[in-house]
């Protein structure tokens, strides 16, 4: 197939998508998301257009094929489920129409490996040497420092960053709201006396002046975002200095700056992790689940695990002979 012959057919299978999207009501879906739907199940179509299958007539053993392909190209288990997902989503949409009975793509799906278990945490000394060693001296750092309170006291995670606004935040009653996710459950945690008078500085000061330098345009060096949301800004927590959305290579440069401090920081994620495994030290297991945000009971045992396993490691240091 030609290149235009392909983007002929590519943009009548992204129509079709998006049509199937609407009518499924999944308003809830990211851009991003849209975009994967859009390109995992046109690639699919592709496939069954390449070998003369018609869509309505597809049995399992064809997926079985296509799941098979996509691993002989390289895709990973976690990318393969992701399209067979987008694949079984589509399905599910015909299946409603009435066009098919049964969905091929239902119950597929590939094992993937085992999630590890936390080792080398931070301890609480660290933690706070990180906190106390990040020094302030910009509007980007001060931000940076009200990010880094949250990560070490409250284990945010980056998604969690990027989804809180001003409304989460109750200085008056010392606590912050964290918001739920597809992945995550809506906590509300309590803020130390310090983080308090933190974020009223940044909420009354430091957070103003960001918007304003966005909206004047008056952007540090580095990479600018084309066209501002305003709107959507205007409703985050925490901004990029370059007007972006997204806090990806803000929580970047922050990580580089803490490893100037501890090289032993491996990222905003062994943060969170080193906190987690911290808290299963003072509270039961369920209190901790609730606090770190965890929809089932076993991500949470993963940390007691990993815990348990350091306690040995320093044991064995400490007593070879045992």
């Amino acid at each position: 197939m030609n290149r235009s012959k392909y983007r002929e057919q590519k943009d009548i299978f992204e129509k079709r998508l998006l049509a199937n999207l609407s009518e499924s009501g999944t308003n809830y879906l990211s851009p991003s998301s849209v975009r994967a739907y859009i390109n995992y199940t046109s690639d699919f179509l592709f496939y069954l257009r390449e070998n003369f299958i018609s869509e309505e007539k597809v049995k399992r053993t064809d997926i079985h094929c296509y799941m098979a392909k996509c691993k002989a190209s390289g895709d990973s288990p976690k990318l393969i489920n992701r399209k067979v997902a987008a694949v079984k989503r589509y399905y599910s949409y015909l299946q409603k129409r009435g066009r098919i009975s049964n969905n091929p793509a239902d119950g597929l799906y590939l094992r993937t490996r085992k999630k590890s278990i936390p080792t080398g945490m931070l301890t609480e000394a660290e933690l706070k040497l990180l906190y106390e060693s990040y020094h302030v001296t910009d509007l980007r750092t001060a931000r940076n420092k009200v990010i880094l309170s949250l990560m070490v006291s409250q284990a945010v995670t980056t998604d969690d960053i990027r989804r809180l606004e001003p409304v989460h935040v109750f200085l008056r009653e010392g606590q912050i709201r964290i918001p739920g996710s597809r992945h995550e459950a809506g906590r509300t945690l309590s803020l130390e006396a310090c983080q308090v008078m933190e974020l009223h500085e940044y909420l009354l000061k430091i957070r103003p002046a960001i918007l304003e330098s966005v909206k004047k345009k008056n952007l540090t060096p580095g990479r600018k975002a084309e066209s501002p949301d305003h709107e959507k800004l205007s409703r985050q927590l925490f901004i990029s200095m370059n007007g972006s959305s997204e806090m990806k290579n803000s929580l970047m440069h922050l990580v580089r700056a803490l490893r100037q401090i501890s090289p032993k920081v491996r990222g905003c994620r062994h943060i969170r992790q080193s906190v987690i495994t911290l808290w299963l030290k003072r509270c039961d297991l369920r209190t901790v689940q609730y606090m770190a945000g965890h929809k089932r009971i076993s991500s949470t045992e993963r940390y007691q695990v990993g815990y348990l396993e350091d306690l040995q490691e320093s044991i064995n240091k400490c007593h070879p002979l045992v």
